[in-house]
């Protein structure tokens, strides 16, 4: 019975106890201790060096779909402006083209007569009325001419003293002359006293030099082809006019015809006054 309980204890001694950790009265007999180690709050490893990292900022990329947007307006304006430019270049040749066809031509002027009666000059005024036949010849054989509205001046010195009058609008077909009658009359207009004093120093010598002008608003035609309307000017400059006697007031033409210098003006100036310098004239504002 006593050899039962010293087996019992004996066997309690050598179990040992498989938790952890062990405690020391769990330790089997022969069995060496555990090895412990110190607590500490460091990383047991190595820490790795710091990178290195460039000085220069480099800024970040923009999103891929950025460059395929843009460039799609690039190619689109590209695009826009060589349709422009070639709508453009077509027009040109196509003007060209029709300009070697009908080849259009200016039309001519020339005083064919001319006369002033009476020409009555004082010190402060004037007084005359100049009756003027124009020829108008239209060269071209293809387009006709259609005036919208004319107009002749009488004109003496640098435009000191200027007179104008309107003229029915008129049709000119290709290869036609029309002649255009002329009034311009004056009665006791001031004028400058050196203007009046040159015009009667040279009606006394028996001759008294005007400059002629038209301005006319025309276009051409072919057919129901039609430019756009030009201001034509056409000047007959040196239209002298002969007296008999000095106190004679009627004057006549001298030296034949007298032909035009024409041209096209590209507009009436910022005053609204033509060439000829008088601010009422029909041609304003167009």
């Amino acid at each position: 019975m006593a050899w039962t309980a010293t087996t019992s204890t004996t066997e309690a001694q050598d179990k040992t106890v498989t938790g952890y950790p062990a405690q020391p009265s769990q330790i089997a007999a022969g069995y060496p201790p555990p090895t412990t180690f110190p607590v500490t709050t460091a990383y047991p490893y190595a820490v790795p060096p710091p990178a290195v990292f460039s000085q220069t900022y480099h800024p970040p990329s923009p999103p891929r779909w950025r460059y395929y947007r843009d460039g799609g307006r690039s190619t689109l304006l590209c695009r826009l402006v060589s349709a422009v430019f070639a709508v453009l270049f077509a027009i040109a040749i196509f003007f060209f083209i029709i300009w070697l066809i009908l080849k259009p031509r200016l039309p001519e002027f020339q005083v064919d007569s001319a006369s002033v009666a009476p020409l009555n000059v004082t010190k402060t005024e004037l007084s005359a009325t100049w009756d003027i036949t124009f020829r108008v010849r239209n060269p071209n054989e293809k387009l006709s001419v259609y005036y919208h509205r004319i107009e002749a001046w009488v004109v003496y010195g640098e435009e000191d003293l200027l007179y104008g009058t309107d003229l029915p609008p008129f049709y000119q077909e290709k290869r036609n002359e029309t002649t255009v009658e002329a009034q311009l009359a004056v009665v006791s207009d001031t004028a400058d006293g050196y203007v009046l004093r040159a015009i009667s120093e040279e009606k006394a010598r028996g001759l008294v030099s005007f400059d002629v002008r038209v301005l006319a608003l025309i276009n051409f035609r072919k057919g129901v082809w039609q430019t756009r309307r030009h201001l034509l000017r056409a000047s007959c400059e040196g239209v002298i006019f002969g007296f008999s006697a000095p106190n004679n007031g009627t004057g006549t033409l001298m030296g034949g015809p007298r032909a035009c210098k024409v041209g096209l003006l590209l507009a009436v100036n910022s005053e609204g006054k033509t060439p000829c310098g008088k601010k009422e004239t029909v041609l304003l504002g167009l």
